[in-house]
């Protein structure tokens, strides 16, 4: 494929122009690059980091540290101004953005913002705190118009949401601007994913466990009550033929299924006493 690319340059322009945000991408940084995430510098810009993400051994995620003091790289913020999330978030259905995230040195305040129509700026009103030297959490990031707060420009929040142009993740105990805080500290993010009322959790008292994002094209999360002690997952898909078979730790779990085949699979789960089961579509 590079190769192609390479001797026809007109294509890769007119692709290039064209391609915009769309339900359901994941940046999972799989492919050794940092999926064009950047600082505005070379300098101190983040870095693809090949082992150690949310599924552990060879599992790539994005890391950038900040320095704090002034000057370049001291802001935690970097942001995506390629065609990849650029557009249309609104006609896409996209009503939240998920991702990994770890924090190292410091607690941080997480929160997106958006650059569109004649350069006005919103940024998420209020952040998702995320504490320093936790295991990976998954951070959800609503998208709805009421939850965004307009800093700079004439535009309305739908209108940034319905032609982005760029979007930043950073960390800021305040929203009056969408630089960032100058802080010394490190964010790990992986599987950034542009997700549609269909990725939300789904709870159920019936069947007493939750999967999300569902459907999916790249990770399985999966939440019990503690009181229940489900231990052991299996997942089989149409033909029964069972293609994951794990742990619940902390009732909670976390399966890479970007290697899997598209097509719906039944998630069990059970303990001593009892097995239940829900369907999991796999993108």
């Amino acid at each position: 494929m590079i190769k192609k690319l390479l001797f026809l340059p007109f294509l890769t322009l007119s692709f290039c122009a064209f391609a915009q945000v769309s339900a359901g991408q994941i940046d999972n940084f799989e492919d050794g690059t940092v999926q064009n995430w950047i600082i505005g510098s070379s300098s101190g810009a983040p870095v693809n980091i090949s082992t150690g993400g949310p599924d552990g051994v060879d599992d790539n995620f994005l890391e950038y540290s900040s320095l704090g003091g002034g000057g370049t790289a001291s802001r935690m913020v970097f942001f995506n101004a390629n065609s990849q999330w650029s557009g249309d978030f609104v006609s896409e259905g996209i009503v939240e953005i998920q991702f990994d995230a770890q924090a190292l040195t410091n607690d941080l305040n997480l929160r997106l913002a958006f650059q569109g129509p004649m350069g006005t700026r919103i940024v998420s009103t209020n952040p998702v705190f995320l504490a320093q030297g936790t295991p990976w959490t998954n951070i959800v990031l609503p998208l709805d118009a009421s939850g965004f707060t307009i800093v700079q420009g004439p535009a309305s929040v739908t209108d940034v949401l319905s032609a982005v142009s760029t979007m930043r993740i950073l960390s800021n105990s305040s929203i009056d601007n969408w630089k960032g805080e100058e802080i010394i500290a490190t964010l790990r993010v992986d599987n950034i994913t542009a997700s549609t009322t269909l990725n939300r959790p789904e709870f159920s008292k019936e069947l007493g466990f939750t999967i999300y994002p569902n459907p999916s094209k790249s990770r399985l999360n999966i939440h019990t009550p503690g009181v229940n002690n489900y231990s052991k997952i299996e997942v089989y898909n149409i033909l029964g033929s069972r293609v994951y078979q794990g742990s619940l730790n902390n009732a909670k779990a976390s399966i890479n299924v970007s290697q899997w085949n598209s097509g719906v699979y039944l998630v069990r789960i059970s303990n001593s006493k009892e097995t239940i089961s829900k369907r999991f579509v796999k993108q």
